[in-house]
């Protein structure tokens, strides 16, 4: 399994750039996961276009069948307190726990704060 973060949900909603396909070729093509954070920051990115456009992109995320949706719990305090200690930002650290928790392989990101996880991270392009 491997990590998806938001900005590649985000452009595989919105951009039709030759980054935009990539990320939807990702999105079909293998099983993911994702923070339950992600649908929030999906929801404000794409909010500010239109609400119901935001609506229908948590919907369209929460039921895509391949999209794991990883939750934040308090079991993950102490992740969520390492990463920080790395140098993470708190809702970059709540991803990167989540990919931990989900055991994944590869951190999909064009965010490189996200080299400090230990997770190779890649770009879908």
């Amino acid at each position: 399994m491997n990590y998806v973060d938001a900005n590649i949900l985000i452009y595989a909603l919105v951009d039709d750039s030759f980054k935009g396909k990539a990320c939807r070729k990702l999105l079909n093509s293998e099983n993911l996961a994702t923070s339950i954070l992600s649908l929030d920051e999906v929801a404000y990115k794409v909010g500010k276009q239109s609400k119901d456009k935001a609506v229908d992109a948590v919907l369209l995320y929460s039921n895509t069948s391949n999209l794991i949706l990883i939750p934040f719990e308090r079991m993950d305090v102490g992740d969520f307190i390492e990463f920080q200690k790395k140098g993470l930002k708190p809702r970059d650290a709540i991803h990167a726990l989540s990919a931990r928790k989900a055991g994944c392989r590869v951190f999909y990101s064009e965010d490189t704060d996200f080299d400090k996880v230990g997770i190779q991270r890649k770009t879908p392009w």
